[in-house]
């Protein structure tokens, strides 16, 4: 046998290969993908393969062949529509000098859609007589069926008896926006008269009020009485609870929002029964058993309120989709995402690259990273999702750079991994960086947000394991409920623009948390800038903070309601593991509440340098006595500063935060360390050429409009 010169083996074994013909003849390490490809072509640039799946294939081929080479996939714009996910695992990996980049051609924007698209012939009018006279006064020569069973659609419910999420079923989507699901009222919702029955269980203390022989293994949900501006309504969705009446709301507190089919409707009476309990029953927590006659909820997926262009919905029982149009179809595309698997799936893979591609149009998340190291998402746009834009689920130092993620039907970036059982703690090491994450929580209403650095458990707190994180230089705007939510280790918050938070459900931080002290800590806030919440907190410790960090932030809440603490400190578990606290060089504009603090350790507290400019209430101060919480005299360790007027700031009105060298807060307060404001928020690099523009941003909300609760003030932190 001949053995190849020294140093030569796999590329003198590609060109043995070559000769033989068992590759294709690249003539670079490259592959081309365009929609007007052929699967059979060599993947060269003047003979590009139709789909991503042969790409993969080449790749594989390619990297074996050279594996020091590294390889990138260019794709051509167009659709892909991903009726399953794109897998890139182990196999598919690049290495640190051989990365492999999966990128849009220079000025293209491929399309990777995890949907099919309907075509004409797949609607038609709605004929059958009783369907007809289900419809909404003007929409019956409006509305068309899709037949989704034939059609091969296969998540098509029904929805279980109580949900949080989307429910499962499929959606429907134009390219450029989610087609809204039937609901009555199209806006804003509607309120209960009196609770019945809370079906709260007899261990919540909040049930005090209520009867011991309604809670034992009551057979139902709540039980309330509906308003009679609304019993037409009620009436009409009476008659179809054998197909199925789900009916969604915040029946307890701005942090619940469940979905649950309705058991009974006494048109008579005006009473109306659930048919499972929820974690907490209904009724608001503060005004117990009969709630405060402001709970919020309303009717979802009925052919009865597809009453506007582009609402639809799901009949469980004809297995049909009704769509009123939102254009003509000859002018529209429609498309339906019936998976709940990701567009693009990072299974295992490492020095992967997601380059410049719009992935969109998903009923689950946009792109899944689990295993794997060294793999980024960059200059890529996630929207229309149903679920989280981007999830890196364990792995070692993945990134996601300079991409926009909007339109999601929960939040913009999902973070897990490291290890907590070692010591020191293995950091997962992932990166989040100047992304610009708007317009999501769209589906998901509560505890999705912009980015989620290990929080799990909603209102009652908790985590999953996320060591090491930094998320730094994101802009994240305009959400019902939260901008970042923080759990778990040693993870940096910097450099991030936050606002327009807490848009309907308030209780809830431009950056938050509610956790316990033995189960987090260890995490640095620094250098953000959270502002513009009517009614949401900025930087919030719900319950413990153990060994936090928090410095240099800029908080211009411009409070309007009865909250907004730009810095709050709660008692959480202090009377059995007190702890101290480190908030230094912050400033609080425009805010009812300035800080509050309360630490079991306040001779320990390391709280100096914090400025207040127009607060109501500047600082608010109390320790922890005999196991509770009782306001004390003030316990900083160096200067604090407290002014009616601007201070001294480059432009208060316009937003210019930067301290002028003249400003007060340098003579009043000399260890004052200048926060770097222009450093705030995204930057441009070589996947973000160009800043979004200021209309695109809309920072003075413009074009916002507004769905917040009413009734649900939070008693809690008295």
């Amino acid at each position: 046998m001949n053995f190849p010169p020294f140093g030569l083996g796999p590329r003198w074994f590609a060109v043995c290969l070559l000769g033989f013909g068992l590759i294709p003849a690249f003539a670079s390490s490259s592959v081309h993908v365009s929609p007007e490809g052929d699967d059979r072509a060599s993947g060269s640039e003047d003979r590009p393969v139709a789909t991503l799946e042969r790409a993969r294939e080449l790749v594989r081929e390619l990297r074996k062949a050279r594996p020091a080479d590294p390889v990138t996939v260019w794709i051509s714009g167009g659709d892909y529509l991903q009726g399953r996910p794109l897998v890139l695992g182990a196999e598919d990996s690049g290495t640190a000098e051989a990365p492999v980049t999966w990128r849009a051609k220079e000025g293209e924007t491929p399309r990777l859609l995890g949907a099919r698209k309907l075509r004409a012939q797949d609607f038609r009018p709605v004929t059958d007589p009783a369907t007809l006279a289900r419809l909404a006064p003007g929409a019956a020569n409006h509305v068309m069926e899709i037949d989704a069973a034939a059609l091969g659609f296969t998540r098509l419910g029904p929805y279980p008896d109580v949900f949080s999420d989307t429910g499962g079923i499929l959606s429907l989507f134009t390219p450029e926006k989610r087609l809204p699901l039937a609901r009555f009222p199209n806006r804003g919702f509607m309120t209960i008269r009196k609770i019945l029955f809370n079906a709260g269980g007899a261990t919540d203390r909040n049930w005090a009020g209520v009867p011991w022989h309604l809670l034992e293994d009551h057979p139902t949900g709540g039980i309330f009485e509906y308003r009679d501006e609304f019993a037409e309504k009620h009436a009409v969705w009476a008659r179809q609870l054998d197909r199925g009446v789900w009916m969604k709301g915040y029946w307890r507190i701005p942090w619940q929002n469940e979905a649950i089919r309705v058991l009974a409707i006494d048109t008579e009476k005006q009473v109306l029964t659930l048919s499972r309990p929820i974690p907490g029953g209904i009724g608001n927590k503060y005004t117990r058993p009969e709630g405060n006659g402001r709970e919020s909820y309303w009717v979802m997926n009925l052919l009865e309120e597809v009453d506007q262009p582009g609402e639809w919905c799901l009949d469980f029982v004809d297995r049909k989709i009704y769509l009123w149009p939102p254009a003509p179809l000859a002018e529209t595309e429609i498309f339906v995402a019936d998976t709940l698997e990701p567009v693009v799936k990072l299974d295992g893979a490492s020095h992967v690259t997601l380059r410049g591609l719009l992935v969109t149009v998903n009923a689950g998340p946009g792109i899944v990273i689990r295993g794997g190291e060294h793999s980024r998402v960059a200059g890529c746009t996630v929207r229309l999702v149903d679920e989280y834009g981007v999830r890196v689920e364990g792995g070692k130092n993945h990134t996601v750079r300079s991409s926009e993620l909007t339109k999601l039907g929960a939040g913009g970036v999902f973070l897990a991994g490291g290890d907590i059982t070692t010591t020191p703690r293995t950091p997962a090491g992932h990166l989040v960086t100047n992304n610009h994450i708007h317009h999501f929580s769209e589906l998901q209403r509560v505890y999705t947000p912009g980015v989620n650095i290990g929080f799990t458990g909603g209102g009652n707190g908790g985590n999953h394991v996320c060591v090491g994180m930094t998320v730094s230089h994101n802009l994240i705007h305009d959400t019902p409920h939260a901008g970042i939510l923080l759990g778990s280790y040693d993870n940096v918050i910097e450099y991030n623009e936050i606002f327009r938070f807490a848009m309907v459900s308030n209780d809830m931080g431009g950056i938050y948390n509610y956790d316990r002290y033995f189960q987090f800590g260890g995490h640095v806030i620094r250098h953000n800038y959270v502002h513009s919440s009517d009614d949401g907190d900025a930087i919030y410790f719900d319950h413990d903070h153990p060994d936090i960090t928090v410095f240099g932030n800029i908080v211009n809440l411009k409070s309007t309601g009865k909250r907004g603490t730009a810095f709050l400190y709660k008692i959480g578990y202090q009377a059995k593991f007190p702890q101290s606290i480190n908030c230094q060089n912050n400033i609080a504009i425009n805010a009812n509440f300035g800080f509050e603090f309360v630490s079991a350790k306040p001779g320990e507290a390391r709280i100096a340098n914090n400025v207040v400019v127009n607060c109501k209430t500047p600082f608010t101060w109390s320790d922890v006595h005999e196991g509770a919480k009782r306001k004390t005299e003030p316990y900083p360790s160096g200067p604090l500063a407290v002014y009616d007027e601007d201070p001294g700031f480059v432009d208060l009105a316009g937003g210019d935060l930067r301290l002028r060298p003249d400003s007060r807060i340098f003579r009043d307060l000399p260890g004052f360390q200048p926060i770097p404001f222009e450093k705030i928020g995204l930057f441009v690099d070589e996947y973000r050429p160009v800043l979004p523009s200021a209309d695109y941003i809309d920072r003075a909300g413009k074009r916002v409009q507004h769905d917040a609760l009413e009734g649900y003030q939070i008693l809690d932190r008295k």
